[in-house]
């Protein structure tokens, strides 16, 4: 990966202007672009990604066989996380030419005729979304992709740290969530009593679509 720095964001990309080359018995079949935008927070202690894409392409096509994106302050009704599937099918088409009336369906009307990449499915928002692992693994798994020894631990061990940090995040969303939680589990917590003694809860990022 390559890192660009100016100020306070940072972009991480592929090396490579197409992707990671992923082989199958060798022969090179699909490519992984992965690309982040981040930002320094104001007291510049941490990295916060305002943008992800992470893009699979069979190896000699420019049309993306599916793409997982995620955008921290989305406009509109946008999922901040969500999938698109480059990928037709008769009855999801048909579904989407019968479906209801709202921004949305309307726009999509107006660009013609339908296609599957122009819906949007949710990945379970900022702090629940997937990591660059789990599409790893997703190809390893799904497409047996050429991989070393030792892959499986090193995607473990990369997903685990990505969802350690999530889980920190989301415990600082919903302490109180978090408070019940220890508790049953017979842990014993300092907690204000008080509603308006306790830290401000942040269940925007929580209850993000």
């Amino acid at each position: 990966m390559h890192v660009d720095a100016s100020g306070s964001r940072v972009v991480v990309k592929n090396v490579e202007l197409e992707g990671l080359t992923l082989t199958v018995a060798g022969n090179p079949l699909f490519r992984l672009a992965a690309r982040y935008y981040c930002e320094l927070n104001q007291a510049s202690t941490y990295l916060a990604v305002e943008k992800s894409t992470f893009t699979v392409f069979h190896f000699d096509r420019t049309e993306p066989i599916l793409r997982y994106d995620f955008i921290r302050k989305p406009k509109g009704d946008v999922p901040s996380a969500h999938i698109n599937m480059h990928t037709e099918s008769a009855a999801l088409i048909a579904a989407m030419q019968d479906a209801g009336s709202n921004r949305r369906t309307q726009r999509r009307r107006v660009a013609g005729a339908p296609t599957a990449a122009q819906l949007h499915l949710p990945l379970g928002g900022p702090r629940f979304r997937p990591a660059l692992e789990d599409v790893l693994e997703m190809l390893v798994v799904e497409l047996a992709i050429d991989c070393a020894r030792g892959w499986r631990e090193s995607l473990r061990e990369g997903r685990s740290l990505w969802r350690d940090t999530q889980l920190r995040a989301a415990v600082a969303d919903n302490t109180s969530a978090a408070v019940e939680a220890l508790e049953e589990l017979g842990f014993v917590v300092n907690w204000p009593k008080t509603p308006a003694e306790r830290p401000d809860l942040r269940k925007d990022k929580i209850e993000q679509f």
